[in-house]
């Protein structure tokens, strides 16, 4: 079991590194859109409607992927007032439900994700000219991770071994 969930870390520390490339993609985009648009006022300059659509697409991805990493971290918001009150014992049977319920719903974002790629395979983005699946893979792909790292939050519930360090392995 614990071969599991440090298999599913190794996968996270990968989409850490993705975060971090995204953020910093996105971040170098807005600043060039922003600089150009106040040199665009003095000098006659076009700014390219493509980095607009790179910053907003990486966005997607870096929430979808960031929700599959505060999954796993239980980073999450939640409200935990009722299980506060609860016996120790039981906080963990409903913990345990709580995941369970949240896995139903990630495969569901994932199958009808895929289904949704099928719907929008022929658009093509506007600026990027590229076909609309890109930005809207990351619904399935999220799912995917945010299903994997609940399985290993599930193992760890079950096990008592809970890893709430969300920078671990991050070094």
């Amino acid at each position: 079991m614990q071969g599991i969930v440090k298999a599913i870390d190794g996968v996270n520390k990968i989409l850490r590194y993705a975060i971090a490339l995204l953020l910093a993609v996105m971040t170098a985009l807005i600043v060039y859109q922003v600089l150009a648009r106040l040199m665009s006022s003095y000098i006659n300059m076009d700014i390219p409607r493509w980095t607009e659509e790179v910053a907003r697409y990486g966005m997607i991805w870096l929430v979808l992927i960031g929700t599959a990493l505060a999954v796993r971290y239980s980073a999450l918001i939640g409200v935990e007032a009722i299980a506060e009150r609860l016996p120790e014992n039981l906080q963990k049977w409903l913990r345990i439900a709580v995941i369970l319920v949240s896995m139903v719903f990630f495969l569901v974002l994932i199958v009808y994700g895929f289904q949704m790629l099928g719907h929008v395979g022929k658009q093509l983005s506007p600026g990027l000219k590229i076909s609309m699946t890109v930005p809207y893979a990351a619904l399935p792909v999220g799912g995917v991770f945010m299903f994997l790292n609940s399985i290993a939050v599930l193992i760890e519930v079950i096990t008592g071994k809970m890893n709430r360090e969300f920078f671990k392995g991050a070094e």
